[in-house]
């Protein structure tokens, strides 16, 4: 078992340093609506980060306008090519000095890829019109007096102002929340992605249903990057349609091209596998509005193993830390894009075995200690970062511990790491992520 983990660990490690590409939407887009300085003028910025399977794209977005700020958390769905469909909801980081609440649903439609007359890349809002989205937006008389013009100027710029954002670097948005967007479980709140189905049968059947028959909703289907239903009239729809699933993690996307003659679309499509069935509904509260509702399905066609080996790690790290005491030894700053930890026993090798939690993302399960050191390469998140260390047992002498080096650069700090089954132990490393590169 330590064999199996301890390669696991070793293919994680591998993941976490791959560099992939470079992808047109990665990157750092901006907008400033003029600059005349007897006008407010919005500016807006909006930081893409790379992408799982070239389909998911978590993102966060800065508006600006006279002196309100807020940071919201988006995820973006690569419809084709040249085209990002916007996530319904908008996870407010920050709102400040007061919040917009659900007039961030304005901002709806998807993000346009294209060039401007200097051959720049551009982005470009693309709305699907609206009056009405089902559910409630905050009454404007509901804002303190000083504030009411501020929302009604960014209620309307949301809905209807051209937004034209310029790449200005191809750095990636890299935070420790941007990973948190892609799992159900981790995420601060719902983006569109329901949680993983696990199956066991690589085919299955999709049909649809429409809740209005009066309307003229269309959808689109998307299978790991490929359209297998394109802007379908929902009435119109044929019979079932069958699907051929991967092996391992397969992205479904659902997407509401329009809102019909009755917004907003209202959709509904039947996921059916011969065991189970599954259903993505654009009527149910959380998708009222939305653009896309994403499941992740994985598909394992080995009977004695469902749950990936990932899957099973994430959980038995997850739940030790919750039942476990945390106990912060340092709180550090780093110079460097990447540190390298060095983990030894300097006294008797006993058995000790840890596991690891990276900024809520990787997951190392049974690394063994021993007296010769392991290295690993850990990226760091701009802002905080945070690495947990959890005994996986106590060896034969108790605790569990064991010698941490982290090496920043020339720089280096060791720690002595004294873990056992009620407690777990844990650094910061703060990182002051400086883009380079400006297009």
């Amino acid at each position: 078992m330590k064999k199996t983990a301890f390669l696991f660990s070793c293919f994680a490690l591998c993941v976490l340093n791959v560099f992939s590409q470079a992808d047109i939407f990665s990157g750092t887009w901006v907008m400033q609506s003029n600059t005349d300085e007897n006008n407010p003028s919005f500016y807006i910025e909006l930081q893409i980060a790379e992408p799982e399977q070239q389909t998911l794209y978590p993102a966060q977005l800065n508006i600006r306008y006279e002196n309100f700020n807020a940071v919201y958390q988006v995820l973006l769905v690569k419809k084709n090519n040249s085209q990002l469909v916007i996530g319904r909801n908008k996870y407010a980081v920050k709102e400040e000095p007061f919040s917009i609440g659900t007039w961030t649903i304005l901002l709806n439609g998807t993000f346009d890829y294209n060039k401007n007359t200097a051959g720049k890349p551009v982005l470009s809002a693309s709305r699907i019109a609206s009056k009405r989205y089902g559910i409630p937006l905050p009454a404007i008389l509901s804002y303190e007096e000083t504030y009411r013009p501020a929302v009604l100027s960014i209620s309307n710029f949301l809905k209807e102002a051209p937004i034209h954002l310029q790449k200005i670097n191809q750095q990636p948005w890299r935070s420790a929340d941007a990973n948190k967007l892609l799992h159900s479980y981790n995420a601060p709140g719902y983006f569109g992605l329901i949680d993983t189905i696990y199956t066991k049968t690589a085919n299955a059947v999709i049909n649809f249903s429409e809740n209005n028959k009066a309307d003229n909703d269309t959808i689109s289907v998307m299978l790991n990057g490929r359209m297998i239903i394109d802007k379908m009239d929902i009435n119109q729809r044929g019979s079932l349609q069958e699907i051929k699933l991967d092996t391992g993690v397969n992205i479904l996307c659902f997407f509401a091209d329009n809102y019909g003659r009755v917004p907003p679309n209202t959709a509904k499509l039947n996921l059916l596998f011969p065991e189970k069935k599954f259903t993505l509904d654009f009527t149910v509260k959380e998708n009222m509005s939305a653009n896309f509702i994403v499941a992740k399905i994985y598909f394992n066609p080995d009977q004695k193993q469902q749950i990936p080996a990932d899957v099973i790690a994430r959980k038995t790290i997850t739940e030790k830390i919750k039942q476990r005491n945390t106990k912060l030894i340092d709180s550090i700053k780093a110079e460097a894009a990447e540190i390298t930890l060095a983990i030894w026993d300097d006294a008797i090798e006993d058995g000790d075995s840890i596991s690891l939690q990276i900024n809520d993302e990787i997951f190392m399960p049974g690394i063994a200690v021993k007296k010769k050191p392991q290295f690993i390469k850990v990226k760091l998140f701009a802002g905080e970062n945070k690495i947990i260390f959890i005994a996986d047992n106590l060896g034969s002498i108790a605790p569990n511990t064991s010698i941490l080096e982290i090496i920043d650069g020339k720089r280096r700090k060791a720690y002595m790491i004294d873990t056992n089954l009620g407690q777990n132990n844990a650094i910061k490393i703060i990182y002051e992520f400086k883009p380079t590169g400006d297009l």
